[in-house]
C-alpha cells in the first residue's frame, strides 16, 4: 500500500512540476523574442527595416505591467484641479475678461 501511495505521490508532483514549467518556459520564450535582433533585408540595393519587429520594440510595456488600480481616494487625488474645481487664475481671467480686477461681474459681449 505504501509503494502505490508513492507512486501517486511522485505522478501528482510530475503534473505539479508540469504545470509550474509551461508558464515559466512560454515568459522565457518571449523575453528571447524581444530580445532577438531586428532584421534589415537588402534588395536590389534597397535597404528594407523589419518595422513590425521595432513597432513592438518602441510599443510601450503593457497594462499588465503598470501599477494595480489605485484606491478611490488616490484616484480623486490625481485629478486635475479643473476637475476638482479648485481655483484657476488663468480660467478666472479668461472668463471676468477685461473686467478682471476691477469688478465682480464678468465680461459679457454687448449684444
Amino acid at each position: 500500500m505504501r509503494e502505490s501511495l508513492m507512486v501517486k505521490l511522485r505522478a501528482a508532483l510530475a503534473l505539479a512540476l508540469l504545470l509550474v514549467l509551461a508558464p515559466v518556459r512560454a515568459g522565457e520564450a518571449k523575453t528571447q523574442d524581444d530580445a532577438a535582433p531586428c532584421i534589415e533585408v537588402q534588395v536590389n540595393g534597397e535597404r528594407i527595416p523589419a518595422w513590425d519587429c521595432l513597432q513592438r520594440k518602441l510599443a510601450p510595456a503593457s497594462k499588465a505591467a503598470k501599477s494595480p488600480a489605485l484606491p478611490e481616494a488616490e484616484r480623486l487625488m490625481r485629478q486635475p484641479g479643473n476637475q476638482l474645481m479648485q481655483y484657476n487664475l488663468e480660467g478666472t481671467r479668461q472668463r471676468m475678461g477685461d473686467a478682471f480686477g476691477r469688478s465682480v461681474v464678468p465680461q459679457r459681449p454687448a449684444r
